[in-house]
């Protein structure tokens, strides 16, 4: 039961504590949309348009972003000159204590560095042409030096193409139980990146979702408000990253993985306000009152009028031991090797890595991790290896 009482003191502390308006956070808020479906010198594609679109409506209806600080470019307004135009307006537009969102949909192209090797990466304009990235594209170190230039406090980059060569880093993020953990993101300076995959990888359309798969995800993370991890009416840049690697890998079988980085090492975090009205913070947590009965008495109490079940005990439940391999039931030729489990309010879900060549003995033939489903991952008679998943630790016995 440790799991749920782990929710819900997060849900509890949160519902209390965190009650906030755009205009206690954000002076003012940018964004600049781009969406190419049809190129001159590269294969056109389908849905990006109708996926920048979505984006900029997202933006302006849901979160209140003026309509007049969104700017859009499409097919062939979308050129180098015109998209480095707009990125140098937005930098001169956007004030201290701003919010700035740059998206981005349409091809990406990996190029391998000289005698030094190493990669790097482009977004390919509506003009772009692949045989001179150089000239004709927009190098991905540009939005690194148009964050550095912004004196925005908060900028979040979502690229919806896939590439490798990204110049930008892991950080260590605060923790939501940091004392104080909305005052630091909300006033810390944040350069966050989400890209739609890495290097080899190839955007994912489905005429069935009328979307990329990473965008399909975002705007079901941000939109229907599900990246909303802990429930506290806030959103923050992490939790839409962690939102959309877990989801775009499990759309596309693990062939698109979303990567979440920033370009420096401040440890803020741009947010979305998900409640509609909300007042002023209060001023004292109601939880520092509470015992952790009484938490999970509200937490019940509120569940039930949200007309949602209750939170009762999982019965544990029998899994593949970490380090063993199972096979992967789209696909019973793929052997994977669970790395480790970890438990998610939507249930248990493994991480680990598909062998590439079935059954060989080279330790180094394994895919980058990924997301599985519990339910995905079948038993080999005799050779995998399993126990039973003990929720008040979280180990496997």
């Amino acid at each position: 039961m440790i799991k749920y009482i782990q929710i819900g003191l997060v849900f509890i502390t949160f519902v209390f504590t965190i009650d906030l308006k755009n205009e206690d956070v954000y002076d003012n808020s940018w964004a600049l949309i781009v969406g190419i479906n049809d190129y001159e010198h590269v294969p056109g594609l389908n849905y990006a348009v109708e996926d920048a679109l979505a984006i900029k409506n997202m933006l302006i209806n849901v979160y209140g972003f003026p309509r007049t600080n969104v700017r859009v470019l499409t097919n062939s307004e979308a050129t180098q000159s015109n998209i480095k135009r707009e990125l140098s307006a937005l930098v001169k537009s956007a004030g201290s204590n701003d919010r700035v969102v740059f998206y981005f949909a349409g091809h990406g192209e990996t190029e391998t560095l000289g005698i030094e090797g190493g990669d790097m990466g482009f977004l390919i304009p509506a003009d772009g042409d692949v045989e001179d990235l150089y000239f004709t594209a927009i190098p991905m170190d540009e939005l690194r030096r148009i964050s550095n230039w912004s004196k925005a406090k908060h900028m979040l980059f979502l690229v919806d193409a896939c590439y490798g060569g990204l110049a930008a880093m892991n950080t260590r993020s605060l923790t939501t139980n940091t004392p104080n953990y909305i005052d630091k993101i909300t006033k810390d300076i944040s350069r966050q990146i989400i890209t739609a995959g890495g290097k080899n990888e190839q955007v994912v359309e489905k005429d069935e979702w009328q979307h990329s798969a990473f965008t399909k995800n975002l705007l079901s993370g941000l939109e229907e408000k599900r990246a909303d991890y802990n429930d506290d009416g806030i959103i923050t840049g992490t939790e839409i990253g962690m939102y959309v690697q877990e989801k775009v890998s499990l759309d596309t079988d693990n062939f698109q993985t979303p990567q979440t980085r920033r370009f420096t090492t401040h440890e803020g975090e741009i947010i979305f306000i998900t409640k509609k009205d909300a007042g002023k913070s209060s001023a004292r947590s109601t939880s520092e009152s509470l015992s952790v009965e009484e938490q999970l008495q509200a937490l019940l109490l509120m569940m039930n009028q949200q007309n949602q079940p209750q939170a009762t005990a999982q019965s544990n439940q029998r899994v593949i031991k970490p380090g063993s391999i199972g096979l992967y039931a789209r696909n019973p030729t793929q052997e994977l090797m669970v790395e480790s489990i970890f438990f998610r309010p939507s249930g248990l879900a493994y991480k680990g890595k598909f062998k590439l060549s079935i059954g060989a003995a080279d330790d180094l033939s394994w895919s980058r991790t990924v997301i599985i489903e519990i339910d995905d991952v079948l038993i080999i008679p005799g050779e995998t290896l399993t126990g039973i998943y003990n929720y008040d630790t979280g180990n496997v016995d």
